[in-house]
């Protein structure tokens, strides 16, 4: 089925895991903690390509936080790169030769201890691609 072709802007959303070094008595614990992964797609984008006014998303397109993942105590035992890459595309419309991103599609996150793909563009418009 047809969704909104992703562009410049757009959010992504997920839930990463961190491990966070929480203080203790006997010296910090290594927690694995969710924190929310809420960004925008800002680079990576079509430089001749526009959605809506905008350069459209493609297999690659990175979303960035901001602000960035922050423990609420301790400190994360390898900091988080705060960005994604667009993982999955349309099977059939390229843009400049990479697939098209649209609304639902994933985006893999900077999880702990490796990235996983559990970012989910959220993308509106009257654009559609299938």
């Amino acid at each position: 089925m047809s969704q909104p072709a992703a562009k410049m802007g757009d959010a992504v959303t997920g839930t990463d895991t961190h491990i966070v070094m929480v203080p203790s008595p006997g010296g910090p614990v290594p927690t694995p903690q969710p924190f929310p992964f809420n960004a925008k797609i800002l680079n990576g984008c079509s430089t001749n390509v526009l959605i809506a006014g905008k350069p459209a998303a493609v297999v690659g397109s990175e979303a960035v936080i901001v602000p960035p993942h922050v423990p609420s105590s301790g400190s994360f035992q390898k900091p988080p790169t705060n960005n994604g890459k667009i993982v999955v595309g349309s099977p059939t419309v390229l843009i400049n030769g990479k697939p098209a991103a649209r609304n639902g599609d994933k985006v893999l996150t900077c999880n702990d201890p490796v990235p996983l793909p559990v970012g989910t563009i959220i993308a509106v418009g009257t654009v559609l691609v299938a």
